[in-house]
């Protein structure tokens, strides 16, 4: 469920050792374009989960043996808690409880527990009325963000970022009034200093006992705009980062995929949660790379009880990944700041080992890319 490219990462992988998938999303992302595997498109989950309940419900029942099914965005999670018992009559899969999806998907759950458990976050305001909202706007320093509590909610009201920056107090507060009229939840967060670089991550598969079966951490050396997608990346070896991740999910008694991200704060030295996610990542096929392939692991683990935990050892450090899409539009920006040079970005791209895009026997999603930039760019003329 999903087709972005984390989708299109287990699409291949798993395509590729013949094993015959279904990909189901609501709009035409990348992953659509794959020639592996049969893609259905249904309405939005939040409209129509009853649609969704229906096709997966009659595909269930009609396949010999129960078939493995994977969420690879925040909603299809939501639905696979609240789902559990009825998808499990057709369904191999492995998810948190309802109450504990609610804790991760929900920020202000997440940064509860991380403070209940030691673990350091931003300087972070939840207020309840727009009248809590200006006084404490006030008490942040400029720029700051507003940040949904429930990321698949919340973009759709903020053009599909992953947050809204506001330079003062007055923009805080009237932003937050806007976004919040229909009941919507938002935060106020401080921004920590740092680059792109000081952007950390844990990604890691735990099964349905609870236990760690595979893992890696990773660096963010660029970003899709500064508060975006790591558009280039790396495996590190970062036993800080996964130190904590771990505690923290030993606290929420984890089940599953995850990523956790943290932001070395240059100010003091700490590692700073930013979230958690409760599946793989965008930058998937990172992992995959780097020999931690995820989606066979979760498949082979569902499939074959009987297959041993793998130690996490095993992960290459130094892969460098990058999301064409993403960086090029990184480059863009960066290159109109003067920050970064053509040279520069295409020889960072050349080292890329790992590639979000482009495959030689799959190259649909990325031809689908370039017909988006090569239409973006004949607007202007048409128009003129």
């Amino acid at each position: 469920m999903g087709a972005s490219v984390n989708g299109l990462s287990f699409v291949r992988s798993l395509s590729r050792r013949g094993v015959p998938t279904l990909l189901l999303d609501s709009e035409r992302l990348l992953g659509t374009y794959t020639r592996f595997g049969r893609i259905e498109l249904l309405p939005p989950i939040d409209e129509a989960p009853d649609a969704w309940l229906e096709l997966l419900s009659f595909v269930g029942s009609r396949v010999p043996t129960p078939a493995v099914l994977f969420a690879t965005s925040d909603a299809y999670c939501g639905l696979l808690a609240d789902q559990e018992r009825a998808l499990s009559r057709y369904y191999r899969f492995v998810t948190l409880s309802r109450e504990a999806m609610e804790r991760v998907l929900d920020k202000r759950a997440q940064y509860s527990l991380a403070a209940a458990n030691g673990i350091l976050i931003p300087r972070t305001w939840f207020p309840s009325s727009p009248e809590e909202a200006r006084r404490q706007a006030a008490e942040l320093s400029y720029p700051a963000i507003l940040k949904p509590y429930k990321a698949h909610v919340g973009r759709r009201k903020i053009a599909r970022k992953k947050v809204l920056v506001a330079e003062s107090a007055k923009v805080m507060a009237e932003e937050y009034e806007r976004l919040a009229a229909d009941g919507t939840e938002f935060m106020m967060q401080e921004i920590i200093p740092g680059g792109d670089t000081s952007l950390f991550g844990y990604l890691a598969f735990w099964d349905g006992e609870g236990r760690e079966r595979a893992w890696l951490t990773k660096q963010k050396l660029r970003q899709s705009s500064a508060f975006g997608d790591g558009s280039l990346q790396t495996t590190v070896d970062a036993p800080e980062v996964a130190r904590l991740s771990r505690r923290l999910l030993e606290a929420l008694d984890y089940r599953g995929f995850v990523g956790v991200e943290f932001r070395l704060d240059p100010r003091d030295g700490a590692f700073r949660l930013m979230e958690i996610n409760p599946r793989t990542v965008s930058g998937n096929q990172l992992a995959i790379q780097a020999g931690v392939d995820f989606p066979w692991l979760g498949y082979r683990y569902l499939t074959e009880p009987a297959v041993g935990e793998s130690d996490g050892s095993s992960f290459r450090c130094g892969v460098v990944y990058v999301n064409e899409e993403w960086d090029f539009r990184a480059y863009l920006a960066l290159r109109k700041s003067g920050e970064l040079s053509f040279r520069d970005w295409f020889r960072s791209c050349l080292a890329a080992e790992a590639r979000a895009l482009w495959a030689w026997d799959d190259p649909g999603p990325l031809l689908a890319v370039l017909g988006r930039f090569a239409r973006a760019a004949l607007r202007p003329r048409e128009a003129a």
